[in-house]
């Protein structure tokens, strides 16, 4: 019980007072909504804006994203939303618990609307897509009162009132034909409306509480309220300040959310681009789109730091184009992302990121990984080495495992975890006394970074471009035991192995790595899991390395393409050789330099 006690007192500490006090409001408001003691009163004649364009069709009509659906089994009730089908009779569904959690949020944000609008536009006005709308849009209506289910949760209303009104942009004159549902729906809708700004999610903030402003600006606009307009413009503003990094990274670190911001962002400029505000928006989607086209830009997949994943946000090609065709925005190249801790190095035809950053903000760390001074690597841009993924978020072992520090391209000592997670969504105590650093040392030019686990180990990381070919990766762990310290390489599931001595040669169709241990006394070839999307997972393979007694430092040294490098010990360090040069490495003279 005392452990449990400490163990919420150092979650709770890092939440600012605000968060616990909207958490109860919230907590109170819903109730007294449920008992008909807060009633909302919709106007005999609700004003509504259809002089407006809501439906951005470059993104909602892309085809990328379309493919995600398929209309044929949408219109017999079959949805697939993370990468689970179910068949679903929606009498129940909506709040059905037999149904994961994350799949019936989806049910209730109504992005399948999207793929039968398009169907009924290119089919010629075709009926039946829009009466099927129609039935998903009455069905939701009858079966979710006010207060009740997931359905009326802010985040499953901020995405739902998007997502209606601009389908209604394409539905209206079929639904004004039919003047009770038309009511029926306006009426539903300005109910969510009045209802979403009695329960922010100021208990929660970040990503959540943005999708909420969305919501609330288009909202705004179709039911013509200019001083909700002007609240939530200048809130906006307030969150952009927050949430989005000097160097124009999301601040929860997930470049998954990082482009769901982004394209929440270009909607909202979108909508607002005959207003004042227009011109304040644009420089903070460039730097999101430079960003993401960094991060992202030949290789292959969402980078998988913190929870992060694939099939989840707007592919990021289709961002950038949006945002080109909009606001006359295009992307340039970082590599150095200093204020989120992100290093992109491309070199040839392979791509690392290296993350050296935080857990994520103090008051928000639901989506933090114990992926410090991890990496990934892409070659011929398709990914090689990579963390474990995000595969569920439903508390279990499964999350436990996804989040946890072997999970990820990084080292453990004792098999501590790097920060205290727990539940779903917590974490306690964290990682702290971060450092980062670029520098050059005889010839090579490192990234570094630091942090201190919250067991009190110190672990100093410094990766070395020997060449665009080949990378060292050297490890420097001070704890106060003897500890058992270990490093882990994550690859694909397709990967073959073969082992000659300390260095292993590792392939993938037509792409090859050779890994040579540095100062090792145990190479082990172990199963693990990775998840590419939401509820898939793989067996694939991982390297352990296990760190030699009394040596500084350990790591290995990763070639693309070719076996060339001789590694020498020598005292205090070792030499890297090929047949054009040598480069020294004093170990005592390196990890002083950060």
């Amino acid at each position: 019980m005392a452990s449990r006690i400490k163990l919420y007192i150092n979650t709770i500490k890092y939440l600012k007072p605000s968060q616990i006090l909207y958490r109860i409001k919230n907590k109170v408001h819903r109730e007294l909504y449920k008992k008909d003691l807060f009633k909302i009163k919709v106007p005999d004649k609700v004003p509504v804006n259809e002089n407006h364009n809501y439906l951005l069709r470059e993104l909602e009509f892309n085809e990328e994203y379309l493919a995600k659906f398929n209309p044929e089994e949408i219109l017999e009730n079959n949805f697939e939303f993370i990468s689970i089908s179910h068949e679903v009779d929606l009498s129940t569904a909506w709040n059905d618990p037999k149904l994961q959690h994350l799949w019936r949020y989806n049910l209730h944000y109504f992005e399948y609307l999207y793929p039968l609008a398009q169907r009924h536009i290119e089919e010629y006005d075709n009926d039946m897509y829009y009466q099927k709308c129609r039935y998903f849009i009455d069905n939701w209506i009858n079966h979710n009162p006010v207060a009740y289910g997931d359905g009326w949760h802010s985040y499953t209303i901020s995405l739902r009132l998007t997502n209606w009104i601009a389908v209604y942009e394409i539905f209206k004159n079929e639904m004004k034909k039919d003047p009770d549902f038309h009511n029926k729906f306006i009426d539903s809708l300005y109910k969510q409306y009045q209802y979403l700004q009695s329960i922010l999610e100021k208990d929660v903030l970040g990503n959540h509480y943005f999708e909420n402003i969305k919501a609330l600006l288009i909202a705004s606009i179709f039911f013509e309220d200019s001083k909700v307009r002007e609240k939530f413009k200048k809130e906006l503003l307030k969150q952009l300040k927050e949430q989005i990094l000097e160097d124009g990274m999301h601040f929860e670190l997930s470049p998954m959310y990082h482009k769901i911001i982004l394209e929440d962002l270009i909607k909202i400029t979108y909508w607002l681009k005959e207003d004042s505000i227009y011109e304040q928006l644009r420089p903070t989607i460039k730097k999101m789109i430079d960003v993401t086209f960094s991060l992202e830009d030949g290789f292959g997949k969402t980078p998988a730091f913190n929870d992060s994943t694939d099939g989840i946000s707007k592919d990021y090609k289709s961002l950038l184009a949006v945002s080109e065709k909009n606001f006359s925005l295009t992307p340039e190249k970082k590599y150095k992302l200093e204020t989120s801790g992100f290093y992109i190095t491309e070199n040839g035809d392979n791509k690392r990121i290296f993350d050296t950053g935080d857990v994520s903000p103090t008051y928000l760390p639901a989506h933090a990984h114990c992926d410090a001074l991890s990496f990934e690597l892409s070659v011929k841009s398709l990914p090689m080495i990579v963390n474990s993924g995000t595969y569920r978020y439903e508390n279990g072992k499964w999350r436990d495992y996804f989040r946890s520090t072997k999970a990820h391209n990084t080292v453990t000592v004792d098999n501590q975890e790097q920060s205290q997670f727990w539940g779903s969504f917590r974490v306690a105590k964290r990682i702290k006394k971060l450092k980062r650093n670029i520098f050059n040392y005889n010839g090579i030019q490192y990234e570094a970074g630091q942090y201190v686990s919250y067991q009190g180990v110190k672990h100093k990381r410094f990766i070395g471009n020997i060449d665009e070919h080949t990378f060292i990766v050297l490890d420097e762990i001070k704890a106060k035991t003897k500890a058992d310290i270990n490093s882990f390489i994550h690859f694909i599931p397709e990967v073959n192995f073969e082992i000659n001595n300390s260095t292993m040669k590792v392939t993938s169709e037509d792409q090859l790595v050779y890994l040579t241990g540095i100062n090792t006394n145990k190479v082990e070839v172990n199963l693990g899991w990775y998840s590419k999307q939401f509820n898939v997972k793989e067996e694939n393979k991982h390297i352990r390395l296990t760190k030699s007694k009394n040596k500084n430092l350990f790591g290995y040294l990763i070639e693309v393409d070719s076996n060339r490098h001789e590694i020498i010990p020598i005292k205090n360090g070792l030499k890297v050789i090929n047949k054009d040069k040598e480069y020294t490495i004093n170990y005592k003279k390196l990890g002083v330099m950060l």
